[in-house]
């Protein structure tokens, strides 16, 4: 068994939440730095590239799918592009080739400064880390550093909502994108869902409306990205292998906004603390969204309804009965609240959201119901990379469960879950936890402090796990795969990982195919 590590030590948010550095940071903006802060993109405001002289050279840092998008993209705008990125595989000699034969200068297999000279901007991938130490000299120089999203903003031609969140957004923004199309608005959910923000703007006409999914790493280097409808769907500690500790993390989050104006709308989570802390910071209008009949909300739940009242005057509708929505889980229920408050802001009809919800089924390997053998129902949830998601997707469940957890630990703590998993234990939740990959030692040190009670296993992988089932499983129990840590100890993503939980699945005694 591989013993997970990590660098940083993991963080309690609660501490944070209960400390004062989130509270200073907050603090410090509320007291009109937060555009100072931005300046760990470089000195001085550059111009948008857009309308940049056409011999500038643009270095674009990471070779994925956001960064070949972006060089892209500036190639075809006639700019000087260098290209680098730390490895140097097949895959991604194929690609430099592919942009060498565009005009592109192509350097892979190190991170040396050289690679800066002659530069007068950098665009860099999410996947790189702010302390690489490239970077740092970029900002040394003076030289600005971009995101994705900010060199896409420059071109865009008509309204963008973004959604940000440790856990929901790509549900969010596909939940956005079917309520405006049914609304009759010409919507394409874009962004960190694997098509780039700056591929979309090639294909934009006047009214198109792009609905932007937005990591804390895209939004880390914005200088003046301005969404018309900004969400913050919940704060949870996430991403510690990326960011310092929770109040960077928090500080990229609230980036989201950090351009808006008094026209513009901040949809937030009224139920989450560190959203509301954040929300202090937000220079436009506020829609708050709760699943209680909360005063200062305009999208809550009031017994078995939906309802909306509009921030900006008028009186309340009711938007959807609870039990129409289709998706299972209070955390999908907070999402669909937060797309029809943004859905609404931008002009859909309270009919449009009530439609377009009560057909929405949603995303793969986002607690997805992948079939049922004698009465035993099994869940995909791959997407739950952090414990937060991972408790979300528990409170889905009155019944039995058999949790499937483990893989690459991204320098979290696990104890609340492990806490939690043993209180639904106590009760009668949770019968079996199978703890598998790099992190099965962290998570099952974490039930030793916090839940030495709940039976639990470790296994290599799913190959066992499977195999271990026939023993254990029963009828009502469902079998949840909802891992709680990232997937590249053994696979290439979260859907490679939970297409092989599906493929377990069907092959798990001819199990009846969900589709």
């Amino acid at each position: 068994m591989v013993r997970g590590h990590h660098p940083h030590t993991p963080v309690d948010s609660g501490r944070f939440l209960r400390g004062h550095r989130v509270h200073a940071f907050l603090h410090k903006l509320r007291g009109g730095e937060m555009r100072a802060v931005t300046g760990r993109s470089g000195g001085g405001e550059a111009a948008g590239v857009g309308s940049a002289p056409r011999h500038e050279r643009v270095l674009v840092i990471g070779l994925g799918v956001s960064g070949r998008a972006a060089a892209d993209k500036l190639l075809r705008e006639g700019r000087k592009v260098r290209v680098n990125d730390l490895s140097d595989s097949e895959e991604l000699r194929l690609a430099g080739r592919a942009l060498a034969e565009r005009g592109a200068e192509v350097v892979l297999g190190h991170h040396r400064e050289e690679v800066l000279e002659g530069v007068h901007l950098v665009v860099v991938s999410p996947g790189v880390r702010s302390r690489l130490p490239l970077l740092r000299e970029a900002e040394a120089r003076g030289i600005p550093v971009w995101s994705e999203i900010e060199l896409a903003w420059r071109y865009v031609r008509g309204p963008v909502v973004a959604v940000t969140g440790t856990n929901g957004k790509t549900t969010t923004v596909s939940m956005i994108e079917s309520i405006l199309r049914k609304a009759g608005m010409r919507a394409r959910a874009v962004g960190n869902i694997g098509y780039p923000m700056v591929s979309a703007v090639e294909e934009m006409e006047p009214g198109d409306i792009l609905v932007v999914e937005v990591s804390s790493f895209q939004l880390f280097y914005v200088r003046e990205f301005r969404p018309r409808v900004a969400v913050l769907l919940n704060v949870a500690d996430d991403h510690f292998d990326w960011h310092q500790d929770l109040e960077e993390y928090l500080e990229a989050k609230s980036r989201i906004w950090m351009n808006q104006g008094p026209g513009d709308q901040a949809v937030i989570n009224l139920d989450d603390p560190l959203c509301v802390e954040a929300s202090r910071t937000v220079p436009a209008g506020k829609c708050f969204f709760s699943r209680r009949a909360a005063r200062e909300a305009c999208v809550f739940r009031e017994g078995d309804k939906v309802l909306f009242r509009d921030p900006r005057g008028g009186r309340t509708v009711e938007v959807m009965g609870v039990e129409e929505l289709a998706l299972r889980g209070e955390h999908n229920l907070e999402n669909a609240m937060a797309a029809a408050a943004a859905s609404l802001l931008m002009g859909a009809s309270s009919q449009a959201v009530r439609d377009a919800l009560r057909e929405y089924r949603g995303l793969p390997h986002r607690l997805q119901w992948v079939g049922e053998r004698d009465g035993v129902s099994f869940y995909d949830d791959s997407k739950a990379t952090n414990p937060h998601a991972a408790l979300r997707a528990l409170s889905a469940f009155p019944g039995p469960v058999l949790l499937i957890l483990g893989g690459r630990n991204k320098g979290l703590s696990f104890r609340e879950l492990a806490a939690e998993v043993a209180r639904k234990h106590r009760r009668g939740g949770v019968r079996m936890v199978y703890l598998i990959g790099e992190a099965a030692e962290e998570i099952e040190s974490a039930f030793r402090e916090e839940g030495p009670a709940v039976p639990r296993v470790i296994f290599p992988g799913l190959e066992e796990v499977f195999a271990d089932l026939p023993g254990r499983a029963k009828a009502g129990d469902a079998v949840v795969f909802s891992p709680a840590c990232a997937s590249f100890d053994r696979y290439r993503d979260y859907r490679e990982r939970g297409d092989h939980f599906q493929i377990m699945v069907r092959n798990y005694q001819g199990v009846e195919d969900g589709g």
